[in-house]
């Protein structure tokens, strides 16, 4: 099965995974666009970028992150993360290939294993916050995933600045049946992946 995923943003991680492979073949890069260019823009090539690697990879499958419905980083961040994920999925739906989403704490669940945590990364604060607390503590999900990567042999980009988008999206790869299918006339062919899965697990015991 072919899998091909995204960790949508203006750094858009995408990854490809053929499940018949070791994790360790897994294909994964970078989508960037241009720091000033308008959201606008940057959702039309996000539609003409992912139409050259469904091209170029055939997928029976794609899955990306669920799309932020409120951001940390405030309403821009939000309607950014909307527009680039409209423009992924009407791309894919206009190839009529089956696609479907999955959280964050979905996939970390399913790739790290449940309970995993983060690093850490604790500030001492010069004042109490909101909360009266004089400490930030800030999970580094960032390195989480590089070097989970590390120990799975995929390889990553090489801009580390990046590295972690490219990561995520191997990782969502890897965890493609965990995902939500939104569109009713995808759920048989989704059905049948499952199928197919639980087939050569009980196949290789």
């Amino acid at each position: 099965m072919k899998i091909l995923s995204f960790d949508t943003s203006k750094s858009a991680g995408w990854a490809f995974f053929d499940t018949s492979k070791h994790i360790s073949s897994i294909k994964c890069e970078v989508l960037e666009f241009p720091a000033k260019a308008s959201i606008e823009y940057c959702a039309d090539q996000m539609g003409l970028k992912v139409t050259k690697l469904i091209k170029e990879f055939r997928p029976d499958f794609v899955i990306m992150e669920t799309a932020l419905k409120m951001s940390p980083g405030g309403t821009m961040a939000t309607v950014v993360s909307c527009m680039l994920h409209g423009a992924v999925l009407s791309t894919v739906a206009n190839f009529g290939i089956p696609w479907g989403t999955i959280s964050a704490g979905t996939w970390r669940s399913m790739f790290y294993g449940k309970g995993f945590k983060p690093p850490q990364k604790i500030t001492k604060l010069a004042k109490p916050d909101r909360k009266g607390r004089w400490e930030k503590v800030e999970n580094l999900w960032k390195e989480a995933i590089v070097a989970q990567c590390e120990r799975e042999g995929i390889i990553l980009p090489t801009k580390k600045t990046v590295a972690h988008n490219a990561g995520e999206a191997a990782a969502i790869a890897v965890c493609w049946r965990g995902a939500e299918i939104h569109a009713g006339r995808y759920v048989p062919a989704f059905q049948g992946f499952l199928q197919q899965r639980n087939e050569r697990a009980g196949a290789a015991a």
